[in-house]
């Protein structure tokens, strides 16, 4: 109760912090906002200046001195020969600026008080500046207007115009056109649309201004963000994807995972579980570890989050993908080595969306719709069961019982053997009369078309001085499972500040709350598993008794025939309670300090807190196993605290060395700890089912667990270019973790990579369908530390001794420590091209890895003198293989505008080393042995018999190696070793999950106003076990079964489809032991999303005070193509690198049907 009080505390405490915080934060932009900007400030500073034939530096030096300003360009901007003649007499310095450089084609943009200079882009021609020019007044918000088109003449629907210097602005409609307010003829437009070169007009005495944009030659995303900072894309030399959520605002995703997949080579992205919350595995070039895990790092702001979430997954699955800017993956080790022992599995990099200087924007966004399962099972209805168990019930009674007669009534048949069917014991149940039964679908009863609605409103905007982003979402989902569901609450508030031209601070916070009602879809029926327990629920049994209140189940008829006691799959939903609340504080603040010149300083402060409480409660009233209620209900109620600190500390410095070269460096360090605490209660026997509290019932066990893990790094990063041709990178960092021993507690992870643009070559540079061409390459080296926090020490468990003639409880060794391990360590080496084709409208990324994943974790056997069996050591190796292929091509531009991204990734995985021994590694998935590791072997194939047919006769079986009781209609075997006797030394590889490549293919199409977007995914290869058919096509007849029994084998002369054994409560012939019967391709192509919108004109939409109004529709996972029996092509009922790809019924996918829409003020 104490801990608990504190706790309580700690909560309260944090969130006061918060909210103070957050109140300081409003205030402070309040204030700032209510300032004029400093830049403005700036440019209406009035100077008097006279150059007569000047030197254009010496120009800019007296207007440094006049105005208190400083220029920073770069040298070769500037020409030693450029003169300049100007009479300026108390005029603003903006004014001024335009006198001086716009007849140099220089362009101007104010930081502080700094003036950072560059250059227009040379296809574009400004207007000659004429010095004794006098504009003639224009009346006070004169009226600017005009059409914004592209290069083929077709107008630009929503490119922004803005007033230099000023928050006042608009956008064009859908004919491109626009009107501006403009306060006089000074003012200058600034046109700019994304993919597309920005543009500036000085308003002067026109009232009507026209403007055709030129298609920006840069790739889309011109700033990537990498470790601990940014780079120019075309100064990129390692294997990073990048994904603007823009291409994904308007999926119905509730994770960003689920938005990412299919948009990135080299990414696979599973939805494994269609359970409302919950997120998907992110796997990047493979499996590289057999147990220390395979995600990827997630780092959200420059903050890396905590991988072990715990209940909640990836951690993603709280972070409201609405709030994201956009998602860079880094893949090679070039990239993801400055991340050192974290790295090896790549690296997720999150910006959330930050205000920016300008006119504050109000966005709302709205969505609603409908979910439904995307697939249903074929079961067989009441009659074809009673038909099939009959058929079973009676092939073991005739095969058993010498002299037996299928029409011998059940009296005269043995108890207990199975050999009775239901003939009139229950007056609806009959088998002797199937046309007269009653069928129930049971899939029916525990699915639901279930609504979700989504709401989110955000602000944005500030001054120079201040910038903020507010934002706040609600998403209520129920799930297709009924009483499923989630409701969560997400706050965002990101701020940014100059406090002056060197300092500059921010903060982040972002609470959130889940409630979270969940159900146990997967595992077996006979544990409560929802899914199967609908699927294998005899299709007889009414959901209810007679007195139509008290749950029925199997268990209610199984007794006079020996039946399984299936559940009833309705009770396991309404009777159950399973409650997870969660609370989330993820939040940081940073600064950012100006040294000297380009010597910046960059230190931030983050947390990650999160409190989660789960009740769970079984009421009386639900049937268990082989009982019917009333049962004994039971309770339990868990919490967990799980508090992430990290801080990080850089200094960042650029300079230039004549024309030519280019150096970057940045070192610096970071530290990080986090602590665990779990604790559990369980109880039973309570005296009803209304009070459902742990302390109304007797407390019959709990656990209580605390844990904490801690990390220290260094690391530094060097870039050089030379003449913006060729390209270098290097980084090194050193980490210290508390997770492994004593001796080998530090690592060292360095990288290298080269680029070569060859497009700025001479024999290049001027051929004009080339506008990119760049070779690069890397090696490098990462770790890989998700192990458990206490691998590397012994730990003492309870053990009882005796003391006399007593016995006493105490502590004993029961893992043996290893001071020697370490991280894993993952080699791997890039070797890529990026290709730009005709002003990039045809863009493509190549590239060919090689990863060798050594000091792999495994548990293996020691020497029994040490009085344990096993010890953790580092002793394997695995190999990654792969090519990925990515293609952008803008088919269309202008009113009719078409964008296709393609992407697809081969991988090759090989276990290239497994102890002192190199003995396979034997695991299972809940039923023995089902997935085996062996050396030059992908990582967990599965494992079992291989089936080549059914015994047609007894010839057949006479000819053939066989189970001892196999008889004709059960399952034939392969003869592995060919010893002529089929057993356990048969069993063979028989299939792995891993995929042979993967594949993205999205389209986006616009069109005076409309827009549609099509997004589609896929996988070819690899397989999947399906542990839920082998029970729902056991063909034992005492549980439901999938329609494929109706092929089953009848007789000689009906041998079925030579694959479906015969009806057999029995079993005989081993025919349901794991095999490749059971295995199925995992292959599938999956239309992932249909959106399509319609731009509301804004002479429509301005009439009811709305700058943009947008309307869409749209449907998620619409088609799905595969030859998968179950639910899910995508399933994996366990995660793990050596069991993944086994389906044993997990929450399926909903298809999901949405309208909404989006308006900005």
């Amino acid at each position: 109760m104490k801990k608990t009080v504190q706790n309580q505390k700690k909560i309260a405490y944090l969130m006061r912090i918060s909210l103070i915080q957050l109140c300081f934060a409003v205030i402070f932009v309040s204030v700032s906002l209510a300032r004029d900007a400093t830049a403005q400030e700036l440019l209406n500073k009035k100077i008097s200046l006279k150059a007569n034939d000047k030197e254009i530096r010496t120009v800019l030096a007296d207007i440094e001195r006049l105005a208190g300003v400083k220029f920073t360009y770069r040298t070769k901007l500037l020409d030693a020969d450029q003169r300049v003649t100007l009479l300026a007499a108390s005029e603003p310095l903006s004014v001024v600026l335009e006198k001086v450089l716009t007849p140099l084609n220089i362009k101007y943009r104010v930081i502080g008080k700094e003036i950072v200079l560059s250059r227009l882009s040379a296809s574009l021609t400004r207007p000659t500046f004429n010095p004794s020019f006098i504009y003639d007044a224009l009346p006070a918000d004169q009226t600017v207007s005009g059409t914004v088109t592209d290069e083929n003449g077709d107008g630009l629907p929503g490119v922004s115009i803005l007033v230099k210097g000023t928050t006042q602005g608009t956008t064009t409609d859908n004919e491109g056109r626009y009107s501006l307010s403009v306060p006089d003829a000074r003012a200058i437009l600034v046109f700019s649309f994304v993919g597309y070169e920005s543009w500036e007009e000085v308003v002067g005495t026109r009232s009507q201004i026209n403007v055709s944009l030129k298609a920006d030659v840069k790739a889309l995303s011109e700033i990537v963000v990498v470790g601990y900072g940014t780079q120019n894309r075309k100064d990129l030399t390692g294997s990073i994807a990048s994904l603007s959520t823009q291409t994904i605002k308007d999926m119905p995703v509730t994770n960003i995972g689920e938005g990412m997949a299919g948009r990135m080579p080299g990414v696979l992205i599973q939805q494994a579980s269609g359970a409302p919350g919950s997120g998907p595995s992110i796997k990047i070039r493979g499996l590289g570890s057999i147990s220390a895990g395979n995600g990827p790092l997630i780092v959200v702001d420059g903050q890396p989050l905590n991988s072990g979430d715990l209940i909640n997954g990836s951690g993603l699955n709280l972070i409201n993908p609405n709030d994201i800017e956009t998602v860079d993956v880094l893949k090679d080790a070039s990239a993801t080595a400055i991340f050192g022992s974290r790295g090896a599995n790549g690296v997720v990099m999150i910006t959330t969306k930050r205000g920016k200087a300008g006119k504050s924007t109000i966005n709302f966004d709205y969505y609603t719709g409908i979910q439904e399962v995307s697939k249903t099972m074929n079961m067989l209805n009441a009659q074809q069961f009673a038909e099939f168990s009959k058929e079973a019930t009676n092939n073991a009674y005739l095969e058993r019982v010498p002299g037996s007669s299928a029409s011998d009534p059940n009296s005269a048949r043995p108890a207990g053997q199975r050999y009775r069917y239901p003939r009139g014991e229950f007056p609806w149940l009959n088998f002797d009369d199937p046309a007269n039964l009653t069928s129930y679908n049971y899939q029916d009863l525990i699915f639901q078309r279930a609504p979700i609605s989504n709401y989110q409103l955000s602000a944005s905007g500030g001054s120079d001085k201040v910038q903020y982003m507010v934002s706040g979402n609600y998403l209520k989902q129920d799930g297709i499972i009924r009483e499923s569901g989630i409701n969560r609450y997400t706050f965002r508030s990101n701020l940014d500040a100059q406090l002056s031209p060197n300092i500059k601070v921010g903060m982040s916070i972002s609470p959130s709350y889940t409630m979270d009602r969940r159900v146990r879809a997967a595992g077996h029926w006979a544990d409560n598993g929802v899914i199967n327990a609908a699927l294998a629920q005899v299709p007889l049994i009414p959901i209810y008794q007679a007195d139509g209140i008290t749950y029925n189940s199997q268990a209610s008829v199984a007794a006079p025939y020996d039946w399984a006691g299936v559940t009833n799959p309705v009770a396991n939903i309404t009777e159950a309670d399973n409650f997870v609340n969660t609370l989330r504080l993820l939040g940081n603040t940073y600064v950012e300090i100006g040294i000297w010149k380009s010597l910046k300083y960059r230190g931030s402060v983050g947390g990650d807190l999160t409190f989660w409480r789960q009740n769970e409660f079984r009421a009386s009233t639900m049937p268990l196993n082989q009982l019917l209620p009333p049962n004994i209900s039971t309770g339990a109620s868990a919490t967990n605290q799980n508090i992430n600190w990290v801080t990080n500390h850089t200094l960042d410095y650029a300079f230039e060395l004549g024309t030519a070269h280019r150096f970057s460096a940045l070192i610096g360090m970071e530290a990080q700890q986090n602590t665990l605490e779990s604790n559990r209660v369980e109880a039973n026997n309570f005296p009803n089912d209304i009070v459902r509290t742990i302390n109304a019932g007797v407390i019959s066990g709990g656990t209580s667990l605390k844990e904490e893990w801690s990390l220290a790094s260094y690391f530094g990063r060097i870039g050089y270019t030379f003449n913006d041709r060729y390209l270098f990178n290097a980084s090194i960092r050193t980490d210290g973790s508390s997770r492994f021993g004593a001796n080998q507690r530090y690592g060292i992870f360095p990288s290298a990579s080269v680029g070569w643009r060859v497009s700025e070559e001479a024999f290049l540079k001027n051929v004009a369908a080339i506008s990119e061409l760049k070779l690069k390459a890397s090696v490098g080296l990462a770790g890989n530390n998700a192990f458990t926090n206490y691998g590397a020490i012994g730990t003492l468990g309870i053990d009882n001794y005796v003391i006399g003639n007593g016995l006493a409880s105490g502590l004993a060794t029961n893992v043996i420590g290893n001071p020697n391990l370490t991280w894993e360590k993952s080699l791997q080496t890039d070797i890529g091209m990026e290709l730009g084709l005709l002003r990039n409208r045809i863009f493509v990324v190549a590239d060919y890895y090689s990863r060798i994943t050594s000091d792999l974790l495994l548990s293996v056997q020691v020497p029994s003198i040490t009085g344990f069996t096993s010890a953790n050591q580092n002793i394997g190796k695995v190999e990654n293989k792969g090519m990925e292929l990515g293609l952008t091509t803008r088919n269309t531009v202008g009113k009719f505008a078409w964008t296709t991204d393609l992407n697809i990734s081969f991988n090759r995985n090989k276990v290239l080393a497994l102890g002192p021994t190199g003995d396979a590694i034997r695991s299972g998935s809940g039923v023995g042995e089902t997935n085996i590791t062996v050396i030059g072997q992908p990582l967990g194939n599965f494992f079992g018999y291989q089936q080549i047919g059914v015994f047609r006769d007894q010839a057949d079986l006479d000819a053939s190696p066989r189970f001892a009781d196999a008889r004709p209609g059960d399952v034939k075997f392969a003869d592995v070793n060919n010893d002529n006797v089929i057993d356990a030394n048969d069993r063979t590889l028989i299939g792995n999950n891993q995929p042979d490549f993967i594949y993205g293919f999205n389209n986006t199409i616009s069109f005076k106003g409309f827009d549609l977007s099509i997004a589609a995914q896929g996988v070819q290869g690899g397989q999947i076990l399906n542990l839920s058919r082998r029970f729902i096509e056991n063909l034992e007849g005492n549980q439901n079964q999938l329609s494929t029994v109706l092929d089953r084998w009848r007789s000689p002369d009906q041998p079925g489809n030579g694959v479906v054994p015969r009806a057999n409560i029995r079993t005989t012939g081993n025919s349901n032991a794991i095999s490749s019967r059971w295995i199925e391709s995992a292959s599938y192509f999956r239309i992932r999303n249909i959106t399509l919108g319609y731009q509301v004109p804004r002479a429509l939409s301005e009439r009811i005070k709305i700058q943009n109004a947008r309307v869409y529709a749209g449907v998620q996972n619409a088609l799905t193509f595969t030859k998968y029996l179950g639910f899910n092509p995508e399933v994996s009922g366990y995660e793990g690198a050596l069991t993944g790809g086994v389906d044993y019924g997990s929450y399926p996918l909903a298809r999901t049907y949405t309208i909404g829409l989006n308006l900005s003020f």
